[in-house]
């Protein structure tokens, strides 16, 4: 709500409307962490991955006598175990984040069609109600939150 009050938009809304709006950009600050989140992990998991199999590569199946089993050399190995420990626990990780982000996503995409569905309430008089698309701008510009339709 302090940023609502910093862009000086607080002419065009009244309390409930700017309590509203706050809402709206702290779920989408939350939407926003959770994706970041998923994908940095989804990332450093890729990375892992890539390590995984040109560690095998090069350092084990590249330097291994062929009278050696490779499944035996492979699961043999500590670094595979702990890279496949990595990516497990990045996979269960990742899925529970995935719930938070849709949970996230729903509660303000919930929020954001309430409030364009309840528009004529949001905006008190005649005035406020001419220079709503002021606020819709800045919401879109600032936050990219797009409540000019659903």
């Amino acid at each position: 709500m302090n940023a609502l009050n910093h862009w000086k938009i607080n002419p065009f809304v009244n309390e409930l409307t700017s309590i509203v709006l706050a809402q709206l950009i702290e779920k989408k600050a939350e939407k926003d962490r959770w994706k970041k989140a998923m994908n940095q992990w989804g990332l450093s998991m890729i990375f892992v991955v890539v390590a995984t199999f040109v560690y095998l590569y090069f350092y084990k199946l590249n330097s291994a006598s062929p009278l050696i089993n490779p499944l035996t050399l492979l699961f043999g190995d500590e670094m595979v175990w702990i890279c496949i420990g990595f990516i497990l626990f990045a996979s269960f990780y990742m899925m529970w984040m995935k719930k938070k982000y849709k949970k996230a996503d729903d509660d303000f995409e919930s929020i954001r069609a309430d409030f364009i569905d309840r528009n004529e309430e949001w905006w008190s008089d005649e005035e406020q109600w001419a220079k709503r698309h002021i606020v819709f701008e800045f919401m879109k510009k600032e936050y990219n939150i797009n409540i000019f339709h659903k």
